[in-house]
């Protein structure tokens, strides 16, 4: 295993029937603050091919601590609130990058 500290975090969400465009569009309003957060390094927003109410957006980190300083800020909740109004249903998890 890679001594790397970066981590990947995927979130896997499920969202309320033709929400797409909107989930996709409150995403791009909130990328440019997500990626002036410390330790970021990228995201991807991504859609099912066979079921389009299924997306995943991954996040890279420098470190574990990054990642959770974002999340605990208390403009998270603020930016992250026109997304979540299109998710029926999600789960976050963090992976350590082992190799590229």
């Amino acid at each position: 295993m890679s001594s790397s500290s970066r981590i990947r975090v995927v979130l896997r969400v499920q969202l309320h029937e033709g929400m797409g465009a909107k989930y996709a569009s409150a995403y791009n309003l909130v990328r440019d603050d997500i990626a002036k957060a410390d330790g970021y390094i990228s995201s991807q927003l991504c859609q099912s091919v066979s079921e389009p109410d299924t997306w995943i957006l991954t996040s890279e980190w420098a470190s574990p601590d990054d990642y959770q300083a974002f999340v605990e800020d208390e403009g998270f909740t603020a930016r992250r609130a026109s997304m979540r109004a299109c998710v029926r249903d999600g789960k976050s998890s963090q992976y350590a990058v082992v190799s590229e």
